[in-house]
């Protein structure tokens, strides 16, 4: 089995075994990577019972993480649940989390394989790529439904506004970076930037946010036509503007680019948002935020001749040029 980053959990087959036979889920009788994600490992997991599931594991003890990273799949487990209990998104069943560390030396979950493929695999014409990215849309106006009374992280603690907790968020990342041995002047300059908009951040509405949905966080069915939502772990309590990063154009791409698809979540959504220059600053502010993660997390992840790290490095100089324009 291939490991394409730093962080993956290399899992036995012993483990896998062991973990099914413990929860009762029935002896395994084949198991096989799964997924083109770069930080957790899955595989998918059939028993003798005829049924597969899919198993998620957390990065191994003392991985080197960013510190939002950190008990992160308790979060994506939580993020799975609030779908679940408050809208009819599709979305995988969670049968059994085990943080335990007992039989598989990290946390990990267990959770139902959903049918269907990433879209690029799937030969979808140009009218279903469309349809597809219309229901991204619509689910994103499901999560931004759902509100709370603390912004940011469950993991690392909730603040009294999108202001405080927008700030810490950097600011953390920040500190990641010196501690790898970097420096950040975008970083540093995207705390100031944070800091000169403290009024309106204070008054953004707080919402459950992604900020992760694309295409490759999606399953697609060609049979039904739908798509499923998968891997929700980097969500947070904030801004619903900054899910509109991954629409349209992309993240190198302003606000303002993204008329059409502000126009399809206006149609259905109840709490529109409307392109301002309140809004443009609102989402520029996002840009940058996962600028300073891109940046960061090459550190941690890969080596610097590894294609995404150069990836990384060039994408978050795009972002950071184009959200400080803006700002």
């Amino acid at each position: 089995m291939t490991v394409i980053s730093k962080t993956k959990y290399e899992s036995s087959e012993s483990e896998i075994r062991k973990l099914f036979s413990f929860h009762k889920l029935g002896n395994v009788v084949d198991i096989a990577a799964l997924g083109c994600g770069e930080f957790n490992a899955a595989y998918k997991v059939t028993c003798d019972n005829g049924i597969s599931y899919a198993l998620k594991i957390a990065p191994p003890e003392g991985s080197k993480v960013l510190s939002y990273e950190k008990n992160m799949m308790k979060s994506e487990v939580f993020w799975y649940s609030q779908m679940h209990e408050k809208t009819d998104i599709l979305c995988p069943k969670v049968y059994v989390s085990d943080f335990s560390k007992e039989i598989i030396k990290s946390n990990c979950f267990i959770m139902e394989l959903m049918p269907g493929g990433l879209i690029w695999e799937m030969g979808i014409s140009a009218e279903e790529y469309e349809a597809i990215q219309k229901q991204k849309i619509c689910m994103l106006t499901k999560i931004h439904g759902i509100t709370n009374d603390g912004y940011g992280y469950i993991q690392t603690g909730l603040k009294a506004s999108w202001y405080e907790a927008l700030k810490n968020m950097a600011i953390r990342l920040v500190d990641d970076c010196k501690s790898l041995g970097h420096e950040t002047p975008d970083g540093e300059r995207f705390v100031q930037m944070i800091e000169k908009h403290k009024k309106l951040l204070e008054t953004v509405p707080c919402r459950m946010v992604n900020f992760d949905l694309w295409d490759s966080n999606i399953l697609y069915n060609k049979e039904t036509g739908k798509i499923c939502w998968i891997d929700p772990e980097r969500g947070f309590w904030g801004d619903p503007v900054a899910d509109f990063i991954t629409l349209g154009p992309g993240q190198k791409a302003p606000l303002s680019a993204k008329q059409k698809e502000l126009d399809i979540y206006n149609q259905i959504a109840e709490e529109k948002i409307f392109l301002t220059k309140e809004t443009e600053i609102r989402y520029a502010l996002a840009v940058c935020y996962l600028a300073l993660i891109e940046e960061v997390e090459k550190y941690v992840r890969y080596e610097a001749d590894n294609p995404t790290y150069i990836r990384n490095t060039v994408d978050a100089r795009e972002m950071y040029d184009m959200a400080f324009g803006i700002l």
